[in-house]
């Protein structure tokens, strides 16, 4: 089979073929942009089917199509649409959708990056004004061996060295000073149902690097940037909390980086906790990383908590590259539950594949086995994505699964999502799995449109 070992000259070699294919087998020419079309529908049929040209030309309605040597292309891009969203047009018309066909273009990246399970930078550059912060000078002690660079800011780095996030450049570390949008609400799609979830932004990078996350996106930071300045920042804080109306007082630090990942660095936690537990929000750490020891220092109150993002092992496995394992992530689940401390978890991304029922309904069993209480949100979003990060998931990771689904852009926020039923159907089935063992903690969905929460009967709930 031609994908159990898929590299990038084996894709360049499968194009060929397929252009090869469209070239003499084909009984009418192509435009440019029509014959991009076709080679990106084939190839996608044939990854998502694990088929070589051969076992595609023998379809029956490949062949049939090439038999008859009269169809035109519109005729022949159906039957291609047909193979590609099978689900999609038995269920629902593809013409509420957009179908995303950019050309083909397989192409190497640099991925040299190696994670040991804990993050040591290789490097460490400090903004000027930053070197005599105090956390600055822990954080040296922590890695006597580098010798740090000065730098005036990262911006004049950046520009001189064109670092970008696709040179993952994530065993570099960049002590800075950040004064700006430390607090702003969650920036949810427009006209999705909004939690009322704000965001802290303290730092920026991850050092997982998860297939599906939206941080490769960004061409703007060289690097893992930790802000230095964070009794400033703390003090920022407070002014805008005391001039902010937060509804549902949820505060989250996971939007630009793992929460816990870098804690044994950092240190946030230990001068977080405190300042939340003097004031009436909630803070929730997010995060993928077993790094609680810092957490567990600290008495729970109802200001602290601290969720896990979950999926199959199969996924993880996939799709979240140098991350804690399920049971790993559940163990600290319980180590904190044990401790009296608040948890939460997110199914976010839920992926559709072949066995994705069993596969969450094991999660799900794991999740209530581990943390049986003090769970005090749960969440459920499905894969989405922009568009750009199609071919940036297809050359990063070859060998990913995820854009197998039937994705499509959404009309709504013009984002790669599955279509409605689908999604539906993922939200429905999880609510029902989550509610055998759980009848009252709060579930809600993430950036999802109201008709889906009205579809699958559920209310936005009151977080507290």
């Amino acid at each position: 089979m031609p994908w159990q070992k898929n590299t990038i000259t084996q894709n360049n070699t499968i194009k060929k073929e397929i252009e090869k294919l469209i070239k003499e087998k084909l009984p009418i020419p192509l435009g440019l942009n029509k014959q991009n079309e076709i080679i990106r529908l084939i190839f996608e049929i044939l990854k998502k089917n694990n088929l070589t040209i051969p076992q595609f030309l023998n379809i029956s309605a490949i062949k049939s199509y090439l038999f008859k040597q009269k169809a035109g292309f519109t005729t022949f891009k159906k039957i291609l649409l047909q193979l590609r969203y099978p689900k999609t047009i038995k269920n629902e018309p593809i013409k509420n959708y957009e179908i995303f066909l950019p050309p083909l273009k397989p192409q190497k990246t640099d991925k040299k990056y190696v994670y040991s399970g804990k993050f040591r930078p290789k490097s460490i550059y400090i903004e000027k004004e930053c070197l005599n912060y105090p956390l600055t000078q822990e954080i040296l002690k922590k890695f006597p061996q580098i010798k740090p660079e000065i730098i005036t800011k990262v911006k004049d780095f950046q520009h001189q060295n064109k670092k970008s996030s696709t040179s993952l450049k994530k065993d570099e570390l960049f002590l800075i000073k950040e004064n700006y949008d430390i607090l702003k609400p969650c920036p949810c799609t427009k006209k999705v149902v909004s939690c009322g979830y704000y965001i802290f932004n303290l730092g920026f990078g991850c050092p997982y690097d998860c297939t599906y996350c939206y941080l490769q996106h960004y061409t703007n930071f060289p690097g893992i940037l930790i802000p230095v300045n964070i009794e400033g920042i703390l003090g920022n804080l407070q002014l805008l909390l005391n001039h902010t109306k937060i509804a549902q007082k949820r505060i989250g630090t996971g939007e630009f980086t793992d929460s816990l990942a870098l804690d044994d660095i950092t240190g946030y936690s230990k001068l977080l906790i405190p300042f939340f537990n003097q004031t009436e929000y909630i803070l929730e750490f997010k995060t993928k990383s077993t790094n609680i020891a810092n957490i567990l220092n600290f008495k729970p109150t109802p200001h602290i908590v601290i969720s896990w993002s979950i999926n199959p092992q199969k996924i993880i496995d996939s799709e979240e590259h140098f991350t804690p394992s399920l049971e790993e992530r559940l163990k600290s689940a319980k180590k904190l539950t044990e401790a009296g401390f608040r948890v939460g978890f997110h199914f976010d991304p839920v992926i559709y594949y072949e066995t994705w029922e069993k596969d969450y309904q094991d999660v799900i069993e794991k999740m209530y086995r581990y943390a049986e209480k003090n769970i005090a949100w749960i969440s459920i979003g499905s894969l989405r994505f922009h568009r750009t990060l199609k071919p940036v998931i297809e050359n990063r990771f070859i060998n990913s699964k995820i854009l197998n689904g039937e994705l499509l852009i959404h009309p709504g926020d013009k984002k790669m999502r599955y279509p409605d039923f689908m999604r539906k159907e993922i939200y429905s089935k999880m609510l029902h799995w989550i509610r055998k063992y759980d009848k009252n903690t709060a579930v809600y969905l993430c950036m999802e449109y109201l008709y889906i929460w009205k579809d699958i009967h559920l209310k936005l709930p009151y977080f507290s």
